[in-house]
């Protein structure tokens, strides 16, 4: 499969437009459908990592490096460790506040939620 493939697939999985997408990587609609459709096959750095960004995927996956996706779950607890600093406990707690969360694209949003309310505790 190959990185337009990739980014294809997960867009329609994910039921984002062409357009909501392209304005996430910061592209015109028409490159994008030439990245999906493997035209441009030399897709700049930065437009990968906002793909894989907006997808919710890594770039290691988009560029076939690693086969197996990461899941929103596994996207969620490095956002959490990296930009946040909690500790375990607390991982645990967002992890499980997330869980009544009704489908993945409100899944980061609830994290959120779950975090300020660890830190308004403290």
């Amino acid at each position: 499969m190959t990185i337009g493939q990739r980014i294809k697939a997960l867009r329609e999985q994910k039921s984002i437009s062409q357009i909501e997408l392209a304005e996430k990587m910061g592209v015109s609609k028409q490159n994008l459908y030439k990245y999906e459709n493997g035209i441009i096959s030399n897709i700049p750095s930065d437009k990968i990592e906002a793909a894989a960004a907006a997808l919710e995927t890594s770039p290691a996956y988009l560029m076939g490096w690693d086969d197996t996706p990461p899941t929103t779950e596994d996207t969620i607890v490095k956002l959490i460790k990296a930009q946040y600093h909690l500790n375990e406990q607390d991982v645990k707690f967002v992890m499980d506040y997330i869980k009544l969360a009704p489908n993945e694209r409100e899944a980061l949003r609830t994290a959120i939620e779950a975090i300020k309310k660890i830190k308004d505790a403290d």
